[in-house]
């Protein structure tokens, strides 16, 4: 790995690279020895690290390699990280917006220059410092119920069954639509919805509709 791809990165950074550009279990394996490095758990200081359920995560040398450790190794079900994981809740959309503003410094600073892969890890290392913080972390953590433990603060409403749509149906299943702005504004437009129309098609027929869209 050329190490101009993390000049400049944020202390303690390991740095590591795949094929496809994701994690995969052997670079799960080689993160989680580096946790161990500096996160230091012991039969006396046992260590809660949670994931999400990422297939990278869940090989069985990575679980091995956890209850070696002295870590409890917790991973969240599907499709629940934007609620129960303290990343989701609290650190990346900080850490997106303040990247954000340090890479159109960078353009202003530099006129007429791009930014290559080279410049990344520096520029991303001044967001990160300003991003990583105790209180943050503490925050996260709270917010979702872990510590301090609170199973009461998730709503009931995270619990529904996710829907086609938040516009109401009728028993004959039209839903109303509001005017557009050159339309008259006495009457509201119906729209006809059948089941078959709201249901999801088979991944068969999926496909099947895609080729005659694209012939079309």
């Amino acid at each position: 790995m050329n190490f101009l791809l993390y000049k400049d990165a944020p202390n303690g950074t390991l740095p590591l690279i795949s094929d496809t550009g994701y994690m995969n279990f052997h670079l799960f394996i080689d993160w989680l020895k580096h946790f161990v490095k500096h996160a230091k758990p012991s039969t006396e200081d046992p260590v809660l690290l949670i994931a999400d359920n990422h297939t990278s995560h869940c090989s069985l040398p990575a679980v091995l390699s956890c209850r070696e450790n002295h870590i409890t190794f917790l991973t969240l079900p599907p499709h629940t990280s934007h609620v129960l994981q303290p990343l989701d809740k609290c650190f990346f959309a900080p850490l997106k917006a303040l990247y954000s503003s340090e890479t159109e410094k960078w353009l202003v600073q530099n006129p007429g220059k791009a930014i290559t892969l080279c410049k990344v890890s520096g520029i991303f290392q001044k967001a990160y410092s300003a991003t990583a913080r105790i209180q943050l972390a503490e925050k996260a953590f709270r917010v979702i119920g872990i510590e301090p433990n609170n199973p009461d603060i998730i709503s009931e409403d995270c619990y529904s069954h996710s829907l086609v749509t938040l516009a109401p149906l009728d028993n004959n299943f039209t839903v109303a639509v509001a005017p557009e702005e050159n339309e008259a504004l006495s009457s509201t437009s119906q729209i006809d919805i059948s089941i078959q129309s709201i249901l999801s098609l088979p991944r068969h027929e999926q496909r099947g509709e895609n080729l005659k869209n694209l012939r079309s």
